[in-house]
């Protein structure tokens, strides 16, 4: 019964905190690239996060549909961070709100997912992940040309050099996931 109440309130305050980035603070997220791509998009994947940890009892134990969740929810990061896609959430805030949603979707998949993922997997995706950030980042650096029209030159670098950063830290991750395994298979073995 306690932990009922206790998982109630984490979802009432994910449900609160969605609500909250998703209208009232839509606006001023939307006011500049990074608060958009850096800041709005990974809090619903985090927020996502936290519903898939809450309801612990929903796994998907069979691999390959694992692997099918996880390379949908690589193509869901995908097409959020095409400039196409990232115009159109500026421009409709309607479309912005089908992002919020669907990332909040990706980030409660990851979960599922993750909790009985083999191995290589739990290496494979946290890498991939961080080399698309990283070549996202990359390109938005690099580019001299204005690649989303919502925002400006400086904005698309700055967001870059972020990408950047945080496609190092998941690479981070993905070594500190890959050392801790093999420290638990050679204590197994």
């Amino acid at each position: 019964m306690h932990k009922r109440i206790i998982d109630s309130a984490l979802l009432l305050t994910i449900g609160v905190l969605f609500f909250v980035l998703s209208f009232p603070m839509n606006d001023w997220f939307s006011l500049t690239m990074p608060r958009h791509q850096i800041l709005q998009l990974p809090a619903m994947l985090v927020l996502g996060m936290g519903v898939g940890i809450i309801f612990k009892k929903i796994n998907i134990r069979d691999t390959s549909w694992g692997i099918a969740v996880l390379i949908i929810v690589m193509a869901t990061l995908i097409f959020w961070m095409l400039p196409r896609s990232i115009d159109l959430t500026i421009v409709y805030p309607w479309f912005n709100r089908v992002m919020h949603v669907t990332m909040l979707l990706a980030g409660f998949f990851t979960i599922v997912v993750w909790r009985n993922m083999i191995f290589e997997i739990k290496i494979a995706f946290p890498g991939m992940v961080a080399a698309m950030v990283l070549a996202t980042g990359m390109a938005l650096r690099t580019f001299t040309i204005l690649l989303c029209s919502s925002f400006t030159l400086e904005q698309q670098k700055e967001t870059g050099l972020y990408l950047i950063v945080i496609g190092f830290v998941l690479f981070v991750f993905m070594l500190a996931i890959l050392f801790r395994e093999l420290g638990r298979a050679r204590r197994r073995g």
